[in-house]
């Protein structure tokens, strides 16, 4: 049982003082330890967390963090390859950074297309220097930018607690990621096209619930960083943050949140963040893109959750 130093030591100098004094108050006594009447101390450790709680920890974890779909459909990603592009830094930070996020989106599996040499930017990152005023000065609700968000979406991005502002574009596409078509055989991205047994052109396929008619894509996103509060961190901290919250598709922490796990999604709220995406992060995004496109969210949360319990035990044990 790990045994709590500072906390030990509080408890023997009151039980000391406590025994050298006549008719003391044995309602006093040190927070982590319990006092009975003959002066005996008992140091209360930390409580093992068993795997199943653990589990159930990082997937409420993922739940938090991960950008909440409609009822009934599947998470977004992105299904073309990433094309980062960087705005408002020198042209050497530019290229660090846009070399960071194609090099996350390669070795985590986020391409599930090969990008070409003069792809064309789906992932833009633009760093607004400070005459543009605070973050919160940036976006209104009626923003034409965020037009294509639910409302509860666009709180999520205006109420932002980071110095940053990010949003994905996303398309509905039926089964097998074609665009989805209405019956006259125009484009349409109206969601009751996917669930229309009449509409011969998105014809019903699947009939699960575990699995979705329609799928979610990513076509772009953008990230909004404040440029002061940019200052002080490394370009591959930026650059990961950025490749979380974007190709990721997660929220920003809330300004209460006690994650679960290390995240680079702390990078503007702790002393000591992390210096790179975590194993944490490193497992929702590998997962994100290892899960059928078809699936419900909860079928994401659920795998997300167990390749994080995993990578994270497997971690443990390479500990010394």
């Amino acid at each position: 049982m790990k045994t709590f130093i500072p906390a030990l030591m509080f408890a023997l100098f009151s039980a000391a003082g406590s025994l050298a004094q006549t008719n003391s108050d044995t309602g006093s006594q040190p927070i982590g330890s319990n006092q009975s009447s003959e002066g005996e101390i008992i140091v209360e450790g930390e409580v093992p967390v068993s795997p199943t709680e653990r589990r159930i920890q990082l997937r409420k974890m993922v739940t938090d963090l991960i950008t909440k779909p409609r009822d009934g459909r599947t998470v977004a990603t992105y299904f073309e390859a990433i094309c980062p592009q960087v705005v408002g830094l020198p042209e050497a930070e530019t290229r660090v950074i846009e070399e960071r996020i194609s090099e996350n989106a390669e070795a985590l599996g986020a391409n599930r297309r090969n990008p070409t040499k003069n792809c064309k930017p789906n992932l833009t990152v633009i760093f607004v220097p400070p005459s543009a005023g605070p973050p919160d000065t940036w976006l209104t609700d009626d923003n034409d930018m965020l037009r294509h968000l639910l409302s509860f979406q666009r709180q999520d991005v205006l109420s932002e607690a980071d110095p940053v502002r990010t949003w994905t574009i996303n398309e509905v596409r039926n089964v097998d990621g074609a665009p989805l078509q209405s019956n006259a055989g125009r484009m349409t991205f109206d969601i009751k096209d996917v669930d229309d047994p009449t509409n011969v052109n998105n014809p019903v396929r699947l009939a699960s619930r575990l699995r979705s008619n329609s799928t979610s894509e990513i076509t772009g996103s953008v990230v909004l960083f404040e440029l002061t509060a940019a200052a002080g961190k490394t370009l591959t901290q930026l650059a990961d943050y950025a490749s979380m919250r974007t190709f990721g598709n997660s929220r920003g922490l809330a300004a209460d949140a006690n994650p679960a796990a290390d995240t680079i999604l702390t990078l503007f709220r702790d002393d000591d963040p992390p210096m790179a995406l975590t194993t944490f992060d490193r497992a929702l995004i590998s997962k994100l893109y290892d899960t059928s496109r078809n699936s419900l969210a909860r079928r994401y949360y659920s795998n997300i959750a167990g390749r994080a319990f995993e990578m994270e035990q497997a971690e443990k044990e390479q500990t010394p």
